[in-house]
């Protein structure tokens, strides 16, 4: 990451003076902006990003976070945090490698500014291998305690993490950690469209608390108990149970 000047061009004109500045990472005439991914060549799997656009919100119109030039999260509030305001940036859907890793401010007048970040995002985890590359199904016959919907929801275990799609045609796209003694802890959804209800851990939006199951995979058949502390919402009515391979 560098933000530092580099240059600066002095012309000295007849009726003034007029500066220009080229600043390696910072891009526009508007305020100075800053994220929490500063100083950071490598990330870790996860991190909270957050951005300091430099102004008081009043004056914020949005601010997009954008990951190699393309933009994954909007956000329009203070804190102005990738991934809703309790979420984090989840690295494991990023190839390995280098990333750009942009905050850009719109302010409600004037012109935008923007911050980058240049880091290296290392390899997600495999899962363990009776989990890895795998799908499983199972038929909910009555509505969540909190109202997901009855139907097939489909479990979709990758490298990235869990992909949960609900009969509505919604994907909840979450982390996955696998602890000893088999049990995987879900938490922190994955975001990679901005602002997408149909992606990130849909229990937990605001404060993607983990929450832990027991695995048991035999045949064709996965068992998932919960452990511990109870789901977020109706997570535990949906996922804990039997599911049947996909």
């Amino acid at each position: 990451m560098t933000h530092h000047a580099r240059a600066t061009t002095v012309v000295l004109l007849v009726f003034g003076i007029s500066i220009s500045s080229a600043a390696a990472g910072v891009s526009g005439g508007g305020p100075k902006v800053t994220s929490s991914l500063d100083g950071k060549s490598v990330l870790p799997h996860k991190i909270r990003w957050v951005a300091h656009p430099g102004l008081r919100s009043s004056r914020v119109a949005k601010v997009q976070f954008l990951i190699d030039g393309k933009v994954r999260w909007i956000e329009k509030n203070a804190p102005y945090v990738y991934g809703d305001d309790g979420g984090k940036l989840v690295t494991s859907w990023l190839s390995p490698g280098k990333h750009s890793f942009t905050v850009r401010v719109v302010p409600r007048r004037g012109p935008a500014a923007s911050h980058t970040t240049k880091a290296r995002v290392l390899p997600s985890p495999a899962p363990p291998a009776d989990l890895g590359a795998t799908t499983w199904k199972r038929t909910l016959s009555k509505p969540g305690s909190d109202g997901s919907p009855k139907g097939t929801w489909t479990i979709r275990v990758t490298d990235a993490g869990w992909k949960i799609d609900d009969p509505m045609g919604g994907t909840n796209f979450t982390d996955a950690a696998y602890l000893s003694g088999n049990v995987v802890e879900l938490g922190d959804g994955i975001w990679t469209r901005p602002r997408s209800f149909h992606e990130g851990n849909g229990w937990c939006q605001d404060t993607n608390r983990p929450v832990r199951y027991q695995w048991a995979a035999a045949g064709d058949t996965l068992t998932l108990t919960l452990s511990g502390n109870g789901g977020c919402g109706d997570e535990s009515d949906v996922l804990a149970g039997t599911w049947k391979r996909g």
